[in-house]
């Protein structure tokens, strides 16, 4: 009978550190694209995923990349992929797809933080003409971006309504590029630092949502042999379905 009591007493503690550790286990997948029809389904698919686990999981994110820079002295311009057209290279323009995983606290106060190291894959496909050059090529950029993050989450883990800052840094690192200098050559590419910053809105509900911008800090252009202050800047809507449950899942 003591054997029995003793095991009940254990597998209690044991199950009782797992749940405390799942709750400050912080993971999140991230995707995202700047294609109406990618942008739409990729929501059904997450959300239900989301459901099914009864946990977020998955973030989804609609987003837009301006370019803005010269080359050699002069402007270039730009033309972004058909934002509904059903072409693979239309369907995921402007793709990323990240996983971060870390740590979040799990306090009752006036507010929550946490801290995640992060890793992402994203492709940047636009259309640029040269000054000097008679028609638009069709560019693509590939990068790896590891990096790391912060979170701070105004509101306790049993308020109704809660707002969650976040900050990231990764450091950009080119696997493919395609366009004018080349094809499948990472040499043309410069690497770099590169921000991210979002702010959502989460709470008892069957959603939530935010708004962010991600920030270029170097010349992707910069192993060319032109002179280049070429640049990418995204920003977007982050929206998720989330299952419905007692406790707001963006803690």
């Amino acid at each position: 009978m003591i054997k029995i009591r003793t095991f009940l007493i254990s597998l209690t503690l044991c199950l009782a550190t797992t749940v405390n550790a799942q709750r400050h286990f912080y993971h999140r997948i991230d995707v995202g694209s700047s294609n109406i029809y990618t942008f739409v389904i990729s929501n059904l698919i997450t959300g239900y995923a989301n459901y099914l686990t009864h946990d977020i999981l998955f973030d989804n994110s609609y987003v837009y990349t301006i370019y803005g820079g010269k080359v050699d002295g002069e402007s270039v311009n730009t033309q972004g992929l058909n934002p509904m057209g059903i072409t693979a290279s239309e369907l995921f323009n402007d793709t990323f797809i990240g996983i971060k995983l870390g740590y979040k606290s799990n306090l009752m106060g006036a507010f929550n933080w946490g801290v995640y190291a992060s890793g992402h894959y994203r492709v940047n496909q636009f259309k640029e003409k040269l000054a000097t050059a008679e028609d638009y090529t069709k560019e693509r950029f590939n990068y790896f971006k590891p990096g790391v993050g912060i979170l701070l989450t105004f509101g306790g883990i049993e308020s109704k309504v809660k707002v969650e800052l976040e900050a990231a840094a990764r450091y950009d690192i080119p696997v493919g590029y395609k366009g004018l200098w080349g094809s499948n050559s990472t040499n043309v590419l410069g690497e770099g630092i590169s921000s991210h910053y979002s702010i959502k809105v989460g709470g008892y509900s069957w959603f939530s949502g935010g708004i962010f911008v991600d920030l270029c800090h170097y010349k992707p252009y910069n192993n060319t042999q032109n002179i280049s202050s070429f640049k990418p800047y995204s920003f977007g809507v982050t929206f998720t379905i989330t299952p419905k449950r007692g406790e707001d899942l963006y803690d």
